[in-house]
């Protein structure tokens, strides 16, 4: 099968597509052909070593899909050519993969699989974010940064669904256009504006409610101090590449709340809640409620493109690799 293949960590350039042997179907797991495979900011941090989690090379990246059972192992009770959703540890970015079966979600065979590989990670972190870690409420105020990235998409449209209000931080025009094209209430240019002192503007000296931060930087202070009193600044990531050194008397004279989002974990300690989450995500879609069309669809082959795209952060709106 052909697959994309991490043989020493470094530039996404180093990737290989080579044709490796198909995965076996061990106990409780389930073969999937990938129809479509989501791509993400990590997928490039991990082929580079510079993850959370590091691996040992070779190894196949990709950990979203969505595609059809062609296999199944011992204790597994699927029909083969039901359509799923996966959530593999690594190996998505290939034309097959083994998942445990409590890593798959069905789908109705209809669900449009480009929306299938793109809802997991963005969709599903987001939607974590706001419901669980900022108890979001209907008419509060979100800044999203990075409003333009997979997060700030997944952002923005849920957010609509949740009834807040959206500013939205971006650093071009091709930027500012698309995020208002998916619903953003206002925009602040990071490469015009002060984000603080706009932000003030715009909300009467209040202050923004929730922070959506998947970027990090000097933009994650600006943020802070743009909440309204008991605000709550959710920490996603550092797609900037730094790491912010944050006063913490701002938390102390703001009433603010600093929260770590860590999706990933959390799904493995918490199932159930899951579970409930992802049935809610796969009903706003069913229902037209949420409409997910990744912007930038890539061939298998040029998986390193993708994945270069990210760190030159030039990829806007959801990216998957059709397979």
């Amino acid at each position: 099968m052909k697959a994309v293949v991490c043989n020493e960590l470094g530039e996404p350039k180093l990737l290989k597509i080579k044709d490796i042997d198909k995965p076996s179907v061990g106990k409780g797991e389930v073969l999937i052909k990938v129809e479509v495979a989501g791509v993400n900011f990590p997928d490039a941090l991990l082929v580079q070593g510079k993850y959370q989690i590091v691996m040992d090379p070779p190894f196949v990246p990709g950990n979203e899909i969505c595609g059809v059972v062609e296999e199944v192992g011992d204790d597994v009770e699927l029909p083969i050519g039901t359509k799923v959703i996966g959530l593999p540890p690594i190996g998505g970015f290939s034309e097959y993969v083994s998942i445990n079966k409590n890593l798959i979600i069905p789908v109705a065979n209809e669900f449009d699989s480009l929306a299938g590989a793109s809802l997991p990670i963005n969709y599903g972190t987001s939607y974590y974010a706001l419901k669980r870690r900022a108890n979001a409420q209907s008419g509060e105020t979100l800044l999203v940064l990075g409003a333009s990235g997979g997060i700030g998409t997944a952002s923005i449209q849920l957010a609509q669904i949740m009834g807040l209000n959206t500013i939205c931080a971006v650093g071009s025009d091709e930027k500012e256009d698309y995020v208002k094209e998916i619903g953003a209430n206002e925009v602040v240019r990071y490469d015009k504006n002060d984000l603080k002192e706009t932000v003030k503007e715009i909300t009467n000296g209040k202050g923004v409610d929730i922070v959506i931060d998947p970027v990090g930087g000097q933009s994650t202070e600006q943020a802070l101090r743009a909440t309204a009193f008991n605000g709550r600044l959710l920490v996603i990531g550092f797609a900037n590449g730094e790491i912010p050194k944050i006063s913490l008397n701002l938390t102390l004279v703001k009433g603010v709340s600093i929260v770590g989002v860590w999706w990933g974990r959390w799904t493995n300690t918490s199932p159930s809640e899951t579970a409930e989450d992802f049935a809610e995500l796969i009903s706003y879609v069913t229902d037209k409620k949420l409409h997910i069309a990744p912007k930038n669809i890539y061939k298998i082959e040029d998986a390193p493109l993708a994945l270069e795209n990210f760190l030159h952060r030039k990829n806007i709106g959801k990216t998957v690799i059709k397979v």
